[in-house]
């Protein structure tokens, strides 16, 4: 009879529907794990299993497909986002983005400086929240910077002698850079310089967007005996689309308490020194 139906048929539709309907949810986790870690520079593992209600094995074949592709990078614990590329924004616009965050790695900052230091400054508002907090904790500081907005707010703080590197004015930073800047900062020698960049990441090192700031960094980098990298945690795992340096286990990274830590235990067991405020 053309239309008769055995018994086998129907338990291999039975069976091609069922691995069908696995395949679409696999799919569907796998596309929600990418937009967990859009939002967040980690998840973890049991974040994942108490979510999509699977076990631990099935989570952990979710990662490894999704960092074959490139699409993260497993973690002990979990995964953690990568080639994540920061848009930029004017320093006006940034000004409020994530200010508690950068208000604390800026007091964490402080515990970096002594009395009496010769320091360089980044421009940047993660390096304005830093400027704030220079006058009210130090009797004495010497402070280098190519940013306008830094040299106003230190200028009314008589205990901190600001030595600002002018040069071509940068309108979008509010800062100056260009060979003026530069062979200004070449000539000075400081003990400490605090970089502020756009990105951190362990794929790309220290990322921003413009490359007259690139170079001023740079030069910062050059006359210092220490570096310290302040970026908040949103920073992480991202990347801008200029690098100013690889990662360096010397130098000291500085971010505030909201960096998961997953992420942290990544960096040190790498060798990248974090201090979380």
């Amino acid at each position: 009879m053309k239309n008769r139906m055995y018994v086998g048929d129907v338990d291999a539709r039975k069976i091609q529907y069922i691995w069908e309907m696995k395949r679409v949810f696999a799919d569907e986790r796998k596309t929600k794990i990418e937009e967990m870690l859009k939002k967040n520079p980690s998840v973890a593992t049991s974040e994942l299993t108490e979510l999509f209600q699977v076990s631990v094995e099935t989570i952990r074949r979710d990662l490894e497909y999704l960092e074959s592709h490139g699409r993260l990078k497993r973690v002990h614990g979990g995964a953690i986002a990568v080639g994540r590329l920061q848009n930029y924004t004017s320093l006006s616009g940034r000004v409020e983005e994530h200010r508690p965050e950068k208000r604390k790695l800026a007091l964490a900052a402080c515990s970096f400086i002594q009395e009496g230091d010769y320091i360089a400054l980044d421009t940047g508002s993660t390096a304005l929240e830093l400027a704030a907090v220079l006058g009210e904790r130090f009797r004495k500081l010497t402070v280098v910077t190519h940013s306008l907005e830094t040299a106003k707010l230190l200028s009314e703080k008589e205990n901190i002698r600001t030595v600002l590197a002018g040069g071509v004015y940068l309108p979008e930073e509010k800062c100056f850079c260009g060979y003026l800047t530069l062979d200004m900062i070449r000539q000075l020698h400081v003990s400490k310089c605090f970089i502020a960049p756009s990105a951190v990441s362990l794929d790309f090192g220290i990322s921003d967007h413009m490359p007259e700031l690139i170079a001023v960094q740079r030069a910062f980098l050059e006359v210092s005996d220490q570096v310290y990298v302040l970026a908040d945690s949103s920073k992480f795992g991202t990347f801008a689309p200029m690098k100013i340096c690889d990662l360096s286990p010397a130098f000291v990274y500085i971010t505030d308490s909201e960096l998961p830590d997953d992420v942290l235990e990544t960096y040190t067991k790498a060798g990248f020194p974090v201090t979380r405020s």
